[in-house]
């Protein structure tokens, strides 16, 4: 899951069972939406930290505050979304930080992709990758990804392809490894951490280019 993420129970409709809708617009923001029944809540953080919290009551789709704000709640299948009319946006952001929103689409979160679904998928990799069963645990990792790359954040999405690439570094097999780390190339060319993932990324980063390496046809 997305390290900054908000993971708070949410449902598709205002009377269906909780779910989880979380924002996956990119991979250096979060946040979350919770309905439970008429009431919402909604939390943000943006990339450079900047947080976001509100919440109220829903009624004929729209939700409005003593002072102003706005928010219109647009429902589908496997989102959310909330847009504020441009007349509501100065009084709305007066729950958000600088250059921070909850105005997006939040989507529907795969349980594989919660936190325990997550734990679960890390427990199975990690006896089979340990059982030296590498071809199974890199099943595991790009099963986990095909389903859940869009909900995770940088350092998490760095991380779990550096244990796909190892997993097929260790099966034997190099091209497999290094088409494992080929989506990371922009973030290790381009992207210069915060100060709220610097440590991770550098981490991860040297992972990725120690793996290439191991990986090259050299």
């Amino acid at each position: 899951m997305k390290t900054l993420a908000f993971l708070l129970l949410t449902s598709f409709s205002l009377h269906a069972a909780a779910q989880d809708y979380v924002l996956a617009e990119d991979r250096l923001s979060s946040g979350s939406l919770t309905l439970n029944g008429k009431q919402f809540s909604v939390e943000t953080i943006s990339r450079n930290g900047n947080v976001c919290e509100y919440g109220g009551t829903i009624k004929n789709r729209v939700s409005k505050d003593r002072d102003g704000c706005i928010v219109h709640f647009s429902f589908a299948d496997n989102s959310v979304k909330l847009t504020i009319p441009d007349s509501a946006r100065e009084a709305c952001q007066e729950y958000c930080g600088h250059n921070a929103s909850f105005e997006a689409t939040y989507e529907k979160l795969p349980a594989a992709c919660s936190a325990k679904g997550t734990a679960a998928m890390e427990k199975r990799f990690q006896t089979t990758y340990q059982g030296k069963r590498y071809r199974e645990a890199a099943a595991i990792k790009q099963r986990y990804l095909n389903e859940c790359d869009k909900f995770l954040y940088l350092t998490d999405w760095m991380r779990t392809l550096n244990d796909l690439s190892v997993s097929y570094k260790n099966a034997g097999d190099k091209a497999a490894c290094r088409k494992a780390l080929a989506p990371m190339d922009e973030w290790l060319k381009d992207y210069r951490p915060s100060y709220l993932n610097e440590e991770a990324y550098k981490r991860e980063a040297a992972a990725a280019q120690f793996n290439l390496k191991q990986c090259s046809d050299e």
